[in-house]
């Protein structure tokens, strides 16, 4: 998340003349928000196609809203790639494809804890502003974080030793 004031609300102006019908402000608003929305989807997901209309739904979610943001603009957009991304898991709505090994042991983790490793490790987030995305303390997103880390590196261990011993 950056970390600049003035970027935040360079944010907010920009989301809202988008609202007000700017071409610029809605490909400046996209183009800056794609990438990391779509990085937290297909983490989350494991799936691009999926990852790419999860995207499209936050975008277009946040410029229908009829309200300005209330709080911080990346805590909202990140809130809603993780439930969106959450909903879509659940209702296994997801395209079935080859996963990656590395999203094939992701999914063997908790949604929350992967959503806070996705958060802190993926996204660089310090574990209080994933957990205001996450609507967790510091401490339980710290914990959530520690499981899954421990949880993963025993689930790819047990691959990788599964695929040594062919």
């Amino acid at each position: 998340m950056s970390k600049d004031e003035d970027g935040r609300r360079s944010d907010a102006r920009l989301l809202e003349s988008a609202r007000s019908g700017d071409a610029a402000a809605f490909v400046g608003f996209a183009t800056r928000w794609w990438a990391p929305v779509s990085r937290i989807s297909w983490n989350m997901l494991g799936n691009v196609s999926e990852a790419a209309t999860v995207t499209e739904e936050v975008l277009l979610t946040s410029l229908r809203a009829p309200k300005p943001v209330r709080g911080q603009l990346e805590i909202s957009m990140y809130r809603l790639a993780i439930r969106l991304s959450i909903a879509r898991r659940r209702s296994d709505h997801r395209a079935h494809g080859s996963p990656t090994r590395l999203h094939q042991a992701l999914d063997g983790l908790n949604v929350l804890d992967r959503a806070a490793l996705v958060l802190c490790d993926g996204e660089g987030l310090a574990p209080d502003e994933a957990g205001r995305v996450l609507d967790a303390s510091a401490e339980e997103t710290r914990a959530r974080v520690h499981l899954a880390r421990a949880l993963l590196t025993g689930l790819l261990d047990a691959d990788s030793a599964r695929l040594a011993t062919g």
